[in-house]
């Protein structure tokens, strides 16, 4: 498996995985997500076998810190360990930085709640903590964990609108859970 930055052949296969992988209420429009990686603002990296794209993540460096913004592995290779590999190789190209994600709140009455505790424990297996900041907004109610080092409200806070812009962050009505 090698771990590169998702070449211009490989779009193909990353729209695919990123459509199965996010509902649509978690999933920025895909021209969006192209305009990120052409300003540079994100990168997108892959874990690649020969030419198949197993998984990929998008990452937004900003200030001391870099926003894992979409981790998915493709539905025919998960649960085979490319998801730790991406977070593993990530956790190493950034190991200045304090990496931070945000996951879908731990819910007993929400309908993929075994989801939601399989991904938290994912994560925490991979060495992410919980930062104890909780945020609600157009994407449902999130928790924000951290890698490298714990992030505050306001870092996040600012992190999440310049990832998203101006507009956009205020259309998401992203707040904090206090």
């Amino acid at each position: 498996m090698e771990f590169i930055c998702a070449e211009e052949k490989q779009w193909k296969e990353i729209k695919t995985i990123y459509m199965e992988a996010f509902p649509k209420r978690e999933r920025k429009p895909y021209f969006a997500l192209r305009h990120s990686v052409k300003t540079k603002k994100a990168v997108v990296m892959a874990a690649t076998e020969g030419e198949q794209v197993l998984g990929f993540i998008v990452l937004i460096p900003y200030k001391d810190m870099v926003m894992a913004d979409y981790l998915a592995v493709s539905s025919k290779v998960r649960s085979r360990g490319t998801g730790s590999y991406i977070m593993q190789n990530v956790c190493r190209q950034y190991k200045d930085k304090k990496i931070v994600l945000l996951i879908e709140r731990l819910d007993d009455k929400a309908e993929n709640k075994e989801q939601r505790i399989a991904r938290r424990k994912f994560y925490f297996k991979n060495g992410f903590t919980s930062s104890n900041i909780y945020i609600t907004g157009r994407s449902g109610n999130m928790e924000v964990l951290n890698f490298g080092g714990t992030v505050s409200v306001q870092e996040y806070m600012g992190l999440q609108q310049y990832a998203l812009g101006k507009t956009m962050f205020r259309l998401a009505k992203i707040r904090p859970v206090i």
